[in-house]
């Protein structure tokens, strides 16, 4: 089961087609992606259960961000040490951590815009708390 976020509405993804879930559901579940992770277990159970459509096709280019309203989002400076050795910096003797506005959270295909004089590009990691995951 793949979930995601198809302009603004959790889908169910089954091959090329997106199955909204809040119709699927008949509103048990609401369209806001945040949602269903907050009902999670009850979704699971659910969508484990339900007989579900096929979905409808859909453009992987009207996918989103999974949840483009995170409550909280932390990042974790210079956590490479090649990373501060290539930036000329000094090893951190403590983690430093910051916090990023979920303004900077975008969809898989979305278009960045990058400033040619000064980008540094890293691998980000998402780890969610509290939550076990597969």
């Amino acid at each position: 089961m793949r979930i995601a976020n198809l302009q603004g509405r959790a889908v169910l993804v089954q091959g090329g087609n997106a199955l909204d879930i809040a119709e699927a559901s008949e509103g048990r579940f609401g369209p806001a992606p945040r949602a269903v992770f907050e009902q999670w277990e009850a979704f699971t159970a659910w969508a484990g259960s339900a007989q579900l459509g096929e979905g409808v096709p859909f453009d992987e280019g009207q996918l989103d961000a999974p949840v483009t309203d995170p409550r909280q989002v932390f990042a974790i400076g210079l956590n490479y040490r090649d990373h501060a050795d290539e930036a000329k910096l000094a090893h951190p003797d403590d983690i430093i951590v910051f916090t990023k506005f979920p303004s900077s959270i975008d969809g898989p295909n979305a278009t960045v815009k990058l400033p040619s004089d000064r980008v540094d590009y890293e691998t980000e990691l998402v780890v969610v708390i509290g939550k076990q995951l597969h």
